[in-house]
């Protein structure tokens, strides 16, 4: 089951880089999303909703011109359990070039994502994003 659910997690990153708007058939209904609380986006976002809200508040921080790179370091699957460790860059709204380093912990049921642990360095964000 792991190599079918680091293919949906490929799918999704590849989804989320190139803005196609079929990601959310990707996730569950009942979806969660996990930010490190010291982030402004920070908590539990429930429900495919209110992780498509936080996905799309997201959005504004960028410029949207430019599109992401994703650099995928490691994808490791087991189970239901996909980790994945990557560099995103990308340019601020602000014009700025940034480029983090993330891991997510991505949780499967049925073919999509049902939850997701998303760990970043969050003050590299903050200055770069909401200062």
């Amino acid at each position: 089951m792991s190599e079918a659910n680091k293919a949906v997690v490929h799918a999704y990153l590849r989804a989320m880089s190139s803005g196609d708007p079929s990601l959310p058939e990707l996730l569950t209904e009942d979806v969660t999303w996990w930010v490190p609380p010291s982030s402004p986006l920070g908590g539990l976002k429930e429900g495919k909703a209110k992780v498509l809200e936080l996905m799309a508040s997201g959005v504004g921080l960028y410029d949207m011109t430019v599109p992401f790179e994703i650099e995928v370091e490691a994808v490791v699957g087991d189970g239901d359990w996909v980790a994945v460790q990557m560099v995103m860059s990308a340019r601020t709204a602000k014009g700025q070039p940034y480029r983090n380093h993330y891991h997510f912990a991505f949780r499967l049921r049925g073919g999509k994502i049902c939850a997701v642990k998303e760990y970043v360095d969050t003050l590299y964000a903050q200055r770069m994003l909401f200062e």
